[in-house]
């Protein structure tokens, strides 16, 4: 027996005609789904930016760290020859992203003669490095110009005396 309202009555209850739902969980599902996995990618982007943003401080650290002590480190092309204590900065800054790959471009060591100097016993060095990451997220790609967010993370120290 049906009510004027569009209900069955059931065994003495109202009960809601179901027709036409068939589709509606899928409707629902695809919905859910879009937002979580715009959500998931969001987050995956915010956590990729954290983990480059730490990497190069610590990368820029430890480049400073090889730096202070006046070290060159051996040539892997020329056994028996060291690279220039530049190239040996650089080199180590590399060595310490893992994950990443930073240009020897990307990378300044600044000393009191200008860019491309080490210093020497007693001088204050600059080390900067420059890197650009582009985001995945469609959603979060316009909050950035071009879709790309820039990284410049330096790091001033003081030589120790050394041998030179």
């Amino acid at each position: 027996m049906r009510s004027s309202l569009g209900r069955r009555i059931v065994r003495g209850r109202v009960a809601p005609v179901i027709r036409g739902h068939e589709g509606s969980a899928l409707i629902e599902f695809s919905l859910v789904a879009l937002a979580f996995f715009a959500l998931m990618f969001a987050i995956f982007d915010f956590g990729r930016l954290f983990y480059i943003q730490f990497a190069l401080h610590s990368a820029v650290r430890e480049a400073t760290r090889f730096t202070v002590t006046g070290n060159v480190l051996p040539d892997p092309n020329n056994p028996g020859q060291f690279l220039s204590r530049v190239d040996s900065i650089v080199s180590t800054l590399q060595r310490a992203v893992p994950g990443l790959d930073v240009a020897p471009g990307n990378v300044t060591v600044q000393g009191p003669d200008g860019a491309g100097d080490a210093g020497g016993p007693g001088d204050v060095v600059t080390i900067s490095v420059d890197f650009d990451i582009e985001l995945l997220t469609p959603m979060i790609k316009p909050l950035f110009p071009d879709g790309v967010h820039h990284y410049s993370v330096s790091l001033m120290s003081q030589n120790e005396p050394f041998d030179v």
